[in-house]
């Protein structure tokens, strides 16, 4: 079992369908000391401090961020840099605020892409977690899964192209900081099996502490 750790901050990202918010609550199902943050309560953020500067500066991403709201629309691994570019004082502010208040917490959300926030946000105390998939039929089973409606085959090439673009400098990152990072290739596992994963990767990080 996990032991608690009252600053661990867990970031997951990867592309929809990957399973994010799904394995960040399952996680909670098994580290019950953990709080989630996910897209929504990173946007009431900037908006409640940073609303002035966005609205002169950033109009037209603010727009892409709120209107449609997340998920509505699909993301290039760019516009995702540039959101994730816009969000990240506000991610700095809910660590440091997380860490002040001693809560473990979980940060998932597609905006959330390490190469972004790895210079501002790092330490023992900070892991990353990418999910991610090797092939485009994984990734489409899974799409299917989720919402056949909203995401026919003419998006896979498309998401798969960010997933791909996400894993590649994520493995980069992985190399240089194998104890920060872990990627898991969701394509094949269950629920149960990449939650494990991540568990035994933070069991690991504890023992070498």
């Amino acid at each position: 079992m996990i032991e608690d750790n009252n600053n661990l901050i867990l970031f997951i990202s990867g592309v929809p369908s990957a399973g994010k918010t799904t394995i960040s609550y399952e996680l909670l199902r098994e580290i019950d000391y953990f709080r989630i943050v996910q897209e929504t309560d990173i946007l009431r953020e900037i908006l409640r401090g940073y609303n002035t500067y966005l609205s002169e500066e950033v109009s037209e991403i603010l727009s892409d961020l709120t209107e449609p709201a997340p998920h509505t629309e699909l993301l290039s691994y760019e516009r995702a840099k540039i959101q994730c570019t816009i969000m990240k004082k506000s991610i700095i502010e809910i660590v440091k605020r997380q860490n002040r208040k001693c809560i473990p917490t979980i940060i998932c959300g597609v905006h959330i892409i390490p190469e972004i926030l790895y210079n501002n946000i790092s330490g023992n105390n900070i892991k990353y977690v990418n999910l991610y998939f090797d092939c485009e039929k994984d990734l489409y089973s899974h799409l299917k899964i989720r919402s056949h409606d909203k995401y026919g085959e003419k998006s896979v090439s498309f998401l798969f192209e960010m997933n791909s673009k996400l894993q590649d400098n994520f493995s980069f990152m992985q190399s240089k900081n194998p104890n920060t990072f872990i990627s898991i290739n969701v394509g094949k596992l269950t629920i149960k099996e990449t939650v494990t994963a991540i568990i035994d990767f933070l069991q690991q990080q504890q023992s070498i502490c």
